[in-house]
């Protein structure tokens, strides 16, 4: 192998190996917070934060893009969202149908995105984000009506994408 092949090939796996990491953080999360160790579960979602925002931009800038990262890090995504969840819902924070919820949307969205033409909807592009925003919020600040809120938040987002999703279908439908 020529080092140049090399070298390229170890460029390709840096996004990769970024986007892996929260595959490892989901475990560690989960043994932390059930363990009272907050702060380093904290220290935990800061770091999963972190490559998930670098692991798209190195891959951008180290052009080395694909659709196989893409899909790793949506499931890294969600794998480290359903672990957090998991574990509030054992400490009695949340309640487990939370989870099939959040399985709900990732499920829809798996089913519409690979439609030729994208479906639009705003809301549910960010629900990812949100979900982890939850986590993070429900973490630092444990207080009931505080995670009330949040999963208020989170059905009105959900409904709202799934209402955005049913409406494109329907026009689709209409125009074709």
């Amino acid at each position: 192998m020529l080092y140049n092949d090399y070298k390229m090939s170890y460029k390709s796996n840096i996004p990769n190996v970024l986007t892996s990491i929260r595959f490892l953080a989901g475990p560690i999360f989960f043994y932390t917070f059930l363990n009272d160790l907050f702060l380093i579960s904290f220290f935990i979602l800061i770091l999963s934060g972190i490559t998930d925002v670098l692991d798209g931009y190195v891959a951008r800038k180290l052009g080395t893009s694909s659709d196989r990262g893409a899909y790793l890090d949506v499931t890294a995504d969600f794998f480290l969202i359903l672990i957090c969840f998991g574990a509030y819902s054992i400490m009695g924070w949340y309640d487990p149908l939370i989870m099939g919820l959040i399985i709900t949307m990732f499920l829809l969205f798996v089913a519409t995105s690979g439609l030729e033409k994208p479906v639009y909807d705003p809301l549910g592009k960010y629900l990812g984000a949100y979900l982890m925003l939850m986590i993070l919020i429900s973490l630092i600040f444990p207080e009931l009506v505080i995670r009330q809120f949040l999963l208020i938040l989170l059905i009105i987002i959900c409904l709202t994408s799934v209402l955005t999703r049913l409406f494109f279908f329907m026009r689709r439908s209409a125009d074709g």
